[in-house]
């Protein structure tokens, strides 16, 4: 056991707490977060800036090309070309050749305006085989001051090996049009989409600097969140540590999120539970106690005087010896089958039984009671009924709820029995014309350390432990039980069983 505790007790202390989890969680929320930055602004950077610029220059396409014949047409392609940093010619073919109609340079390295005649005619004749489009993508290598092309037929392309270095990538698009005037209209863009090298670098340092910021903002969070969260727990815990040691006035504060509201709800009715059951535990011993200190003092009394008191072992006082006898073996066999039937130890050997002639037996076994101390038992049945179920449990619930009766019954000391048959169920019933009880109390009556009266009773039948016991053998033998009670009329308790019928074996 001590091992054990010892292996438990080595497994908590390397167990995370909450601040550490909710940093470690957190952690991991930046560390993806900044990976994800770092895949899309580094690793694809170059395909992602060279997306978005193709995309980008075809719009300014179709927005030239709406444009031709509006006296904008001039501010349009400045205010593109400045925006996407992109060179643009407009020009007119026609018989007699080509004809510029608006050219802007962006940059210094603009290949556009500097392509021989016969090549633009030849992009325009390959956009018109494209369906009105053609894009070209070259690379300029500046070490040898040429062109090597990766897309289209302008420039050569050459051998990956050739130049592995890393060199900047730039893009013709070009567009064939028509004006109003009916003439074939071509617009070429020219734009470099390789992002600048500065740009990348910045970026990178930018990413860094995230990085550990993410970091960092995520110890800070897990310290603020983990401090908001396990404030409630640790109060909990607390409190739990005084409810463990036996302080059942402790309370656990329903503050904080729902779940520790919901948590800290359950510990106090846990708590109120504890603690009811801690008081009644604390009066069934004084009871039992009591119950056992009367007979015993009794047979120890009259012993005694039968010994020193010459004339007094009579018959009365063996029989108070033996009576008081019987009440201790009564009140100790009750408190095992208690213990036996809670436990699930106690095996009901269930058979086919007369349950009005076993009523009739027990109510015989209370008729030196009723005519030593003038009790009226009265028994009302329809018929005979058969029950399949444990002859003698039954005959002892019967024989408890007619003893509480007893106990609890007024002056005029009247208990009623009835047997109630229904089709397929059967009542039985046990009417007393007592104080009653409260409907508060009800509820509880039929718990293991529960009594009614704050002054302990003598049971005038059995231990007084009766109703638990009813309890426990109606649950397991299928049945329903109950009680009716009217403080000042008395109470009436019923069991009800299933009734038996021989075609129920087939």
């Amino acid at each position: 056991m001590n091992a054990e505790r010892k292996h438990n007790t080595q497994k908590n202390k390397i167990r995370l707490s909450i601040k550490w989890k909710v940093f470690l969680y957190l952690l991991i929320f930046a560390l993806v977060i900044a990976l994800v930055l770092w895949l899309c602004q580094v690793v694809f950077l170059d395909r992602i800036y060279k997306a978005v610029k193709i995309r980008e220059i075809k719009k300014d396409a179709v927005k030239i090309t709406r444009n031709l014949d509006s006296g904008d047409l001039g501010s349009v392609i400045e205010e593109s070309a400045i925006a996407h940093n992109s060179c643009v010619s407009v020009l007119a073919i026609t018989n007699r050749g080509i004809e510029p109609k608006y050219n802007y340079h962006s940059f210094n390295t603009c290949v556009v305006h500097s392509i021989a005649e016969e090549n633009v005619i030849s992009l325009y004749h390959s956009a018109l085989k494209n369906g009105g489009s053609n894009t070209q993508r070259f690379l300029f290598d500046v070490k040898n001051r040429r062109y090597i092309g990766i897309e289209g037929d302008l420039f050569d392309q050459v051998p990956r090996d050739e130049h592995n270095e890393r060199l900047p990538e730039s893009i013709i698009y070009s567009v064939t049009a028509k004006n109003s005037n009916g003439e074939n209209i071509f617009i070429l863009i020219n734009s470099e989409i390789s992002p600048l090298d500065a740009t990348v670098s910045t970026i990178n340092k930018v990413l860094v600097f995230v990085t550990v910021l993410l970091i960092a903002l995520a110890l800070i969070l897990a310290g603020l969140i983990s401090h908001r969260v396990t404030g409630p727990i640790r109060k909990l815990t607390r409190a739990a540590k005084e409810l463990a040691g036996g302080n059942y006035t402790v309370r656990f504060d329903e503050e904080g999120y729902k779940e520790i509201s919901e948590l800290a709800n359950t510990l106090n009715y846990a708590e109120y539970e504890l603690s009811r059951v801690d008081t009644l535990r604390r009066e069934l011993i004084a009871n039992i106690s009591h119950d056992l200190r009367t007979p015993l003092t009794m047979i120890g009394g009259y012993s005694e005087v039968m010994r020193d008191i010459p004339g007094e072992n009579t018959p009365e006082n063996v029989q108070v010896i033996i009576d008081e006898t019987k009440r201790l073996t009564s009140l100790v066999n009750d408190v095992l089958d208690i213990s036996k039937l809670e436990s699930g130890n106690a095996l009901l050997e269930a058979r086919p039984f007369n349950l009005t002639k076993n009523v009739q037996n027990i109510l015989s076994r209370f008729a030196k009671l009723c005519e030593r101390d003038g009790y009226d038992i009265e028994f009302f049945c329809d018929r005979e009924v058969y029950v399949y179920a444990d002859e003698a449990r039954i005959g002892q619930v019967i024989y408890n709820l007619v003893g509480n009766a007893l106990t609890h019954t007024g002056e005029n000391k009247r208990v009623i029995v009835r047997q109630i048959s229904e089709k397929s169920s059967v009542r039985i019933e046990v009417e007393d014309f007592g104080g009653g009880i409260e409907p508060e109390k009800l509820p509880d009556i039929w718990e293991r350390y529960y009594k009614v009266d704050a002054v302990h009773k003598r049971s005038a039948v059995g231990s007084g432990l009766g109703l638990s016991i009813v309890r426990n053998i109606i649950e397991q033998s299928g049945g329903r039980y109950g009680v009716s009670s009217a403080v000042g009329e008395g109470s009436l308790f019923f069991v009800e069983l299933p009734i038996y019928r021989e075609n129920d074996d087939e």
